[in-house]
């Protein structure tokens, strides 16, 4: 009985979920989580030069009136070899539609490797390690140097590298690398139902692109996740 019972919390089950859904006319739209599986909760916008933006919002829900509400942005542009690329803008801005409100968010810093960062060494800014333990910090820190794990001003140039991996039967699997940031902001004092991302313009290389408004909506989704994913 018990070996079946652990089958059963191995298999799959149905979960319901709120999520925010992207809309954009010239974007795919995709999954991010485990295999695939999980609500399309990703925009995918391919731009000149081959170069890619992802963009994913995500909202903690209210449970008491005294609880803190907290909205997170995460963002990934991947660029294909020598190809370079910056921010016009250090934010976003955050626009709902069902009123008049709006939020600038700051971008603090973008995330990304050694290898594609064309700026100054000096212009590196140091992690912060609240609440860590020295031994955590250590280990970290010496992930980072192995990694190349690097954080930089959010308007630094940065250059896209192409890399591979093998798939099998001497076949590779090409990936294209860049940056990526995140943003977590208690501003937003609401569950937003209906909102527009104002994504800062991209000078890809020394050309401007706007993507104007990406769209997003809250639905409920209710599939099947794998449970032991």
């Amino acid at each position: 009985m018990i070996l079946i019972t652990m089958g059963a919390l191995a298999a799959c089950a149905p979960v319901p979920r709120d999520y925010y859904k992207p809309f954009y006319e010239d974007g795919e739209v995709v999954s991010t989580g485990c295999g695939g599986s999980g609500p399309s909760n990703t925009i995918r916008i391919p731009l000149v030069s081959g170069l890619n933006v992802e963009l994913k919002t995500f909202s903690s829900k209210r449970i008491r009136p005294e609880s803190i509400h907290i909205f997170y942005l995460y963002s990934k542009v991947s660029a294909p070899q020598d190809i370079s690329f910056q921010l016009a803008d250090e934010y976003v801005i955050v626009k709902d539609n069902n009123s008049v409100n709006s939020w600038k968010l700051p971008i603090n810093y973008l995330s990304t490797n050694k290898n594609n960062y064309l700026g100054q060494s000096d212009s590196i800014i140091e992690r912060e390690f609240n609440g860590f333990s020295d031994e955590e910090i250590n280990r970290i820190e010496a992930s980072d140097r192995k990694s190349g794990y690097i954080q930089v001003p959010a308007l630094s140039e940065i250059v896209g590298k192409t890399y591979f991996y093998e798939v099998g039967s001497g076949r590779k699997r090409y990936f294209n690398t860049g940056m990526s940031f995140s943003i977590q902001t208690s501003e937003i004092t609401s569950e937003l139902e209906n909102f527009s991302i104002i994504y800062p313009e991209i000078i890809i290389n020394g050309v401007k692109v706007n993507l104007g408004e990406i769209r997003f909506k809250r639905v409920r989704y209710i599939g099947i996740d794998p449970l032991n994913c």
